[in-house]
């Protein structure tokens, strides 16, 4: 576990374990937010379960913590709503796309 100071994103300071599933109660502690939430954000696809898809049994990765945490700083800092939000996590997957693109032509 490291923390991570310089972090620009909300919630607690920790850094998931790549290959770790998390419970949602887990989520919403490292998260902050309450579970109806995320399971809100899992139902209109902004995160997916690793494993499991009732909302009492799924089980989360280290990505779907990462996402959770670009939420609630979009949220808190850009006050967006659903239909920015998602525009703007698709646009920033397209960026990462595009980057990882870049890194293995230039190899």
């Amino acid at each position: 576990m490291t923390s991570d100071h310089s972090s620009t994103e909300a919630g607690p300071l920790y850094e998931a374990e790549t290959d770790t599933a998390y419970s949602i109660e887990v989520i919403t502690e490292l998260t902050g937010m309450d579970a109806q939430t995320i399971i809100r954000y899992q139902e209109q696809g902004f995160i997916r379960p690793a494993s499991g898809q009732a909302a009492d049994s799924a089980l989360f990765d280290a990505e779907s913590l990462r996402q959770l945490r670009r939420i609630e700083h979009l949220r808190s800092t850009c006050a967006v709503n659903d239909t920015g939000l998602k525009l703007i996590l698709d646009l920033l997957h397209e960026i990462e796309c595009l980057r990882q693109e870049r890194r293995q032509s230039v190899r």
